[in-house]
């Protein structure tokens, strides 16, 4: 069975859909909003199945930033920017996986065996609230796990 090709990304130059870098773009480390804004959309590291919460989390340019050539390189800009926690953030710069963003911080993940998985950011930056039957779920297991009931009378021997 033919499989079809993946997107490359919104934006696969890392420039967010700018002609011009805007403020902070071609300086490696984000400023305290872009920090904010890319932790408030993520809540957790990106990579799937992680949970380590934003605030521990290190900020990845998704396209690689040039020191040597910030104008050409992935810029310092909320869609070019993801929360990884630094084990995985190692496995990403190992090229152990690769990542491309979609429209709205949705990532796309592809493992050095070449499976695919989809993470979709915990924030959700609206402007409106979200309507939950919208919302897809990416689950890693149930919700809420409760103790079986224990049976508190006769003991069993």
């Amino acid at each position: 069975m033919p499989t079809t090709p993946l997107a490359p990304g919104e934006f696969p130059d890392g420039h967010g859909g700018h002609t011009s870098p805007p403020p902070g773009a071609l300086e490696y480390k984000p400023d305290a909003e872009t920090v904010a804004i890319v932790r408030a959309r993520d809540r957790h590291c990106r990579l799937p199945g992680c949970r380590v919460p934003a605030k521990k989390c290190q900020l990845d340019h998704v396209i690689p930033f040039r020191h040597r050539s910030s104008h050409a390189g992935g810029w310092t800009i909320p869609s070019n920017l993801q929360c990884l926690c630094a084990f995985h953030h190692q496995l990403k710069t190992q090229k152990l996986w690769s990542a491309r963003m979609l429209a709205g911080g949705v990532m796309i993940w592809t493992s050095s065996y070449g499976t695919t998985h989809v993470t979709i950011p915990d924030g959700g930056l609206t402007a409106s609230p979200p309507d939950p039957d919208l919302i897809p779920k990416v689950r890693n297991g149930p919700d809420k796990w409760e103790p079986p009931e224990i049976d508190q009378g006769e003991p069993p021997f």
